[in-house]
């Protein structure tokens, strides 16, 4: 007789502990049921063999490796893979939803044609017709926008587009666009990666590293493995952002700043180091320098922030007199943050001589590319999606005839979402590769639904923040349940319908040819016995055997390399600081500051099911999201416990309650993203509000990039 469903939710929920597999989960059925009793959907676990997989989550931009655990061959369990050095065991909200996925009722079952205000189902064979006639007829006019950072199907995806004749390829704005701008000003070469297993003093400017900052799970091991339980911690990690998040609140100080300065502190903290005689070789210092010293002394930085200029004095005293200080510099909620505070915060780490150090920032070279005519990731990351749009938008900028997007939800995960629609409502032919009826897909004129990770071919190369190059398998360990397709396989398919030769005839041939251009690489070796974080302090690493790096990528284990761009012209783009980072007056107005947590899904993604029994009923309650304010602020506004407000910005109204909460410093409303879904699943529609909305885009100045990192709004 096999499992019942109850026994089957507490196999799949109890991932929920985040932890490796034990018996918990099956602890965990009573309470694991009474949240979702009425799943309708939730199939039987057959009676049979029980066994263990190893695969990479895609779902999760942190690059987990995971091990799934099999029911007669049927995924029960996603966790963390111990052997992995993203994961270490260690398993985020959204990666451990990989398994839940699959049984979700609410997938695209098969191609979807629009049909009126609706879709009818189509074969492939149909789709493809349609797409080849219709891209055919586009072609000088095509453009494509990409939801995933750090996947090899960027190049079948740009190298198609490119072939039909770009009109520009994107990736959804994240932590790593912006990054790759502000290296880009700066003259630098290569994608900044953070060691953080051999730093001893970590000041983080905004970014949430725990939560939705890079590589948030080996980032949360590398801290943990710093403060064994009863001894002494080995490192120090200060904090600065506008409220107590999920970093902030295990970090050793929290130094509340609002998001708009970020590279104010940090300029603040430059003045200290060069009062102290920092000095560089690098293009730009003397500018810098000046630049520094006229204006953010301690006192200008006082007025602009609140920061205490002892607080400044004695984060820079540590930084400096430390063995391997490192900065990181990023948004509070994930994007929208400007170039400029990314520089300033890079310029503390050159000034300390951090950059490729141990312990400090490497800047990693490029994986090689294997599909002829694709872009580079970081030709894909110079794209302004958000300014795009509007300039499609608006006139300005021409409208492609076709659109291809891929794993992408730009009407839901942008600011500004409704000129984002209205864009996308000029482009007379648009194709959604997702595999859930999203806002953005709800648009498009065909809906051709990507096999899930756990069904697909795919590959992990080095996401955001990574400390080293590291690459990762995604193989399927079970056939597609739905009628769905790789989307790889589809565009190279489409492709020779087209008369395209893309080199390959499908996506496994294009993953195997990485695989085999990795081998080759010198230095890189199969994170196994030794970590690259051990390789990065001194211990040798091993050689690559060839031959044996599909089979090892297959049993779980990663590729990795601790390479270094050469740096030739890495400059301070004092020019930039100078336009973009101002010590002005305080902001009177009440400024947003969204936080993002995974468990809420990300700007690609819906929220996952199990996860919404995790949302504290001080986050979302019935349908209804609230907004954090601390006294001080709720006084001032007027505001009381659980008032029910509307919230006001960029033409937008939201709603939401009041919760008091002292984590958040004054001026500023703390709202959670991740809601107010008006597609995807039923799980996600409805449930409070999208607070991104709120935002405006704006032109950040001396970069020219889009930015909505604190915008203003009102409540009443």
């Amino acid at each position: 007789m096999g499992l019942d469903r109850r026994a089957f939710l507490g196999l799949v929920a109890g991932g929920t502990v985040g932890a490796m597999f034990t018996p918990i989960p099956w602890k965990l059925i009573d309470d694991a049921s009474i949240w979702t009793q009425n799943w309708p959907w939730i199939p039987r676990v057959p009676k049979g063999q029980i066994d263990y997989v190893a695969t990479t989550s895609k779902l999760c931009p942190a690059g987990e490796g995971l091990k799934i655990m099999r029911v007669a061959g049927n995924p029960i369990l996603a966790g963390g893979n111990p052997s992995h050095p993203l994961s270490c065991g260690g398993v985020s909200a959204l990666a451990r939803s990989e398994v839940y996925m699959l049984y979700s009722p609410a997938r695209i079952k098969s191609p979807m044609k629009r049909n009126g205000k609706t879709f009818a189902p189509i074969t492939w064979e149909q789709a493809l017709v349609e797409m080849a006639e219709k891209l055919g007829a586009a072609k000088g006019a095509v453009a494509s926008i990409s939801g995933d950072n750090t996947g090899t199907i960027n190049e079948v995806l740009t190298a198609l587009t490119a072939k039909l004749g770009s009109a520009g390829s994107f990736m959804m704005p994240s932590e790593a666009t912006t990054a790759a701008k502000a290296m880009k000003l700066m003259g630098a070469q290569g994608q900044a990666g953070y060691d953080f297993e051999n730093a001893d003093t970590v000041l983080v400017l905004g970014a949430d590293i725990f939560e939705t900052w890079g590589t948030s799970s080996r980032n949360r091991k590398a801290f943990g493995a710093s403060r064994p339980a009863g001894d002494k911690p080995a490192n120090t990690y200060v904090y600065v952002g506008p409220s107590r998040n999920n970093t902030a609140a295990v970090c050793d100080q929290w130094v509340p700043a609002a998001a708009a300065d970020l590279g104010v502190v940090a300029l603040g903290i430059a003045w200290h180091l060069l009062k102290a005689g920092a000095t560089s070789n690098a293009p730009g210092f003397d500018t810098f320098k000046a630049v520094v010293n006229g204006g953010f002394g301690p006192e200008d930085v006082k007025r602009a922030t609140g920061v205490a200029p002892e607080t400044l004095a004695a984060i820079a005293k540590a930084l400096a007199s430390a063995k391997a200080p490192l900065v990181v510099t990023g948004s509070p909620f994930g994007q929208g943050l400007g170039a400029a505070p990314v520089i300033a915060g890079m310029s503390l780490n050159m000034l300390l001589g951090r950059i490729n150090k141990p312990g400090g920032v490497y800047m990693l070279p490029e994986l090689p590319s294997v599909v002829p005519g694709a872009l580079t990731r970081a030709a894909m990351l110079d794209g302004d999606l958000p300014a795009f749009l509007k300039g499609v938008e608006s006139g300005k900028t021409p409208a492609p005839k076709a659109l291809l997007i891929y794993d992408a939800n730009p009407v839901y995960g942008l600011p500004e979402a409704a000129t984002m629609a209205k864009a996308l409502e000029k482009i007379p032919f648009k194709v959604s590769f997702s595999s859930f009826m999203d806002e953005t897909a709800a648009l498009c004129d065909l809906v051709l639904p990507n096999s899930l990770p756990l069904e697909r071919y795919d590959d992990v190369a080095t996401p955001y923040g990574s400390g080293f190059c590291v690459y990762s398998l995604v193989r399927p360990i079970q056939k597609p349940i739905c009628d769905t397709k790789t989307t790889g396989d589809v565009l190279l398919g489409l492709a020779r319908k087209l008369s395209i030769d893309l080199k390959f005839d499908n996506f496994q041939q294009v993953i195997k040819e990485k695989v085999a251009s990795l081998a080759k690489v010198s230095g890189g070796f199969v994170a196994k016995d030794v970590m690259p974080w051990q390789v990065a302090a001194g211990k040798p690493a091993p050689a690559l055997v060839g031959g044996d790096l599909w089979k090892a990528l297959e049993a779980g284990y990663a590729w990795t390399m601790v390479g270094q761009a050469p740096q030739t012209a890495m400059g301070f783009a004092a020019e930039v600081v100078a336009k973009a980072v101002k010590a002005g007056k305080p902001a009177t107005a009440t400024v947003l500051a969204p936080y993002a947590q995974l468990r809420t899904g990300t700007p690609v993604t819906g929220m996952p099911c199990q996860d919404l029994t995790t949302v504290p009923d001080t986050e979302l309650l019935g349908d209804t999201t609230f907004i954090r304010v601390n006294s001080e602020t709720a006084k001032t506004l007027g505001l009381k416990k659980g008032q029910m407000v509307k919230l006001s910005g960029a033409g937008v109204d939201c709603q939401a309650k009041v919760h008091i909460f002292e984590s958040v410093m004054p001026g500023m409303v703390s709202a959670p993203l991740g809601f107010g879904h008006t597609a995807f699943d039923y799980y996600s529609q409805g449930k409070g509000a999208n607070y991104l909305s709120l935002a405006a885009v704006v032109e950040e100045a001396g970069s020219g990039l889009s930015m909505w990192i604190a915008p203003e709004v009102k409540i009443a």
